[in-house]
């Protein structure tokens, strides 16, 4: 669970870091909960510290890793020597070089600064914006917020930070302290099989990764959907291990206990048949003063995601869930395969990869007033490469390293995380699958499927809708409080914040309790199948907008991490 700060100094540290760092570990601490102790390490050259760490992080001769890993390598720690599969962030160092590794898909950032003094690492872009004294806002991530609701890729809040990119490590040599970058690409390249023996080796893939996956089910739980992930691993888990003392979980609005499609119904039907100790958390919004609600949600993630409305109690589920002695959860974000896409367009909308040109309230904005917003070279669609394929591989290079990655920085306050299906050997199974069989994940529910119970799958999540969430009157008020603030004049032109003040509404009070309210337009989009609904974004480019609330929220969150960094 915890979260972290490594420096390393060309010459000798400071007399006084360690309490700079103990200071930045208060400032990082969730406030709605009494935090373990910080652990701090400092030699003459290295220093790091853990803020709220628990059993699951490990570390060995000055190397450090966090979360999880699926191989049994005694010498993990060593620079250059393995590259475990897992799910993790790693931080190598001896005499000679430093080293920072992510895992198949980068699920926990890991963020860097060099200078030519020294050199700073961090789970956290607040801690070494905090560690240097100073902030120099990156105003890149204006369109990408506005636009896709996260920083974007290779993107952070201070422009000096680097984030470290999927499948990779960078190594600094401390001797003429020069820094290398080497990226295992993501390549999908179809294997001419059957479908039979395709299914053999992800069937395979799976096995192996969790044959090698071990819980202590007393200090973890399985969040439980309706949906085929976290079944999929549930289904493993009981065929792999002793899973006596399982503990399953679900969260989302109290109304969504009662909806027979839901989540959070299908979940508890489903944690009853396979007895299972299962329970059930609210997420309505909080009775906490909306301001303290809003600033937790902004520390505990760092601004990177829009996506408040699984946070509206104010975290006090992650609060009782570290109460209770819960330190892990085992998630289930997979890369194997997505919807259907028909274009460029719907492809990148599909991965969260929204640009400000696909807006009619947004283009025209952005083309005066923001930085210019590309699509980096290294996403963008290969040669020989289908749509399909490229969408899967933006899923994996790109929705989550940025997106997926981003929710999990919010948890990990309070709990570390574990993504078994992002294992590297799943992964590349993956990779060579055509593309039927990755069509909304084809054969990786044709496996699930043929495991699990006839419990019907969920067709509605639990948790409320983000753009409900952001037109509660209190939300509201505290937004339009915001964007008529001096800062908020100064970061967006007069021209927007007339438009959007004008346009943001307020919602009956009671909304929030609502996982997806009534709407003739959200049931049409129900009913319309994939394809119908590519071919209206193919062809209504024009009459795509973003939702002002929305758009209003990601102004919000611009703002006020900019208030927030600069006060460091």
């Amino acid at each position: 669970m915890a979260k972290t700060i490594w420096i390393c100094s060309r010459n000798l540290l400071p007399g006084n870091t360690r309490e700079k760092l103990q200071r930045i570990s208060s400032k990082l601490e969730p406030d709605n909960i009494v935090p373990n102790q910080t652990q701090i390490v400092t030699n003459q050259h290295l220093a790091y510290c853990l803020i709220n760490p628990n059993q699951t992080s490990f570390s060995s001769n000055n190397s450090l890793a966090l979360g999880m890993l699926f191989d049994n390598i005694e010498d993990w720690h060593l620079p250059l020597k393995h590259y475990p599969d897992g799910s993790y962030a790693m931080f190598r160092y001896d005499k000679n070089i430093l080293e920072l590794v992510t895992d198949a898909t980068a699920s926990r950032a890991i963020w860097y600064y060099m200078d030519d003094k020294q050199f700073i690492a961090s789970t956290s872009q607040r801690a070494i914006i905090l560690y240097l004294g100073n902030f120099e806002f990156n105003e890149k991530v204006i369109p990408w917020m506005m636009s896709a609701g996260c920083l974007g890729p290779n993107l952070s809040w201070d422009k000096r930070l680097k984030i470290v990119p999927p499948d990779s490590s960078v190594i600094l040599s401390r001797n003429d302290w020069k820094l290398e970058i080497n990226t295992q690409p993501i390549v999908f390249k179809e294997e001419k099989n059957d479908d039979k023996t395709h299914q053999k080796r992800l069937e395979n893939a799976l096995g192996k990764t969790f044959e090698a996956v071990s819980f202590d089910y007393d200090k973890w739980a399985l969040p439980l959907s309706g949906g085929y992930d976290s079944r999929g691993i549930l289904s493993y888990l009981l065929s792999t291990s002793e899973t006596k003392n399982l503990k399953t979980i679900t969260w989302g609005l109290k109304t969504s206990l009662y909806d027979k499609k839901n989540d959070a119904y299908l979940a508890q039907k489903l944690s009853e048949k396979l007895r299972t100790s299962h329970q059930y958390f609210y997420t309505n919004l909080s009775n906490e003063p909306i301001e303290k609600v809003m600033n937790r949600f902004l520390i505990n993630g760092e601004g990177r995601l829009d996506n408040f409305a699984g946070y509206m109690d104010g975290f006090k589920l992650w609060g009782n869930l570290f109460d209770s002695g819960i330190q892990g959860i085992i998630r289930g974000d997979e890369g194997m395969g997505w919807t259907e896409v028909s274009s460029p367009l719907t492809v990148r909308l599909s991965v969260g990869l929204g640009l400000c040109s696909d807006y009619s309230n947004l283009k025209d904005i952005a083309k005066k007033y923001f930085p210019e917003q590309e699509v980096p070279d290294n996403l963008k669609q290969r040669e020989n490469e289908s749509l399909k394929q490229w969408q899967d591989r933006l899923y994996q290079g790109y929705h989550t390293p940025y997106i997926l990655s981003s929710l999990g920085d919010l948890k990990l306050s309070y709990v570390e995380i574990a993504n078994p299906l992002l294992s590297r050997k799943i992964l590349e199974a993956v990779r060579t699958l055509p593309d039927h069989l990755r069509l909304d994940r084809a054969l990786f529910k044709k496996i699930v499927n043929s495991r699990m119970p006839n419990v019907p799958y969920a067709k509605r999540h639990a948790e409320a809708v983000i753009t409900n969430s952001v037109r509660q009157k209190k939300v509201v008020d505290l937004i339009v409080e915001e964007l008529k603030s001096d800062l908020g004049r100064e970061l967006f032109p007069e021209e927007l914040l007339t438009q959007v003040l004008s346009k943001i509404k307020t919602s009956d009070s009671k909304k929030h309790n609502e996982a997806r309210p009534f709407s003739i337009v959200l049931i049409l989009k129900r009913l319309l199948p994939p394809s119908v609904k590519n071919f209206l974004k193919d062809h209504a480019t024009s009459r795509m907008f973003i939702d002002y609330n929305l758009m209003a929220f990601r102004m919000f969150i611009i703002i006020r991490m900019n208030r927030l960094l600069k006060s460091e």
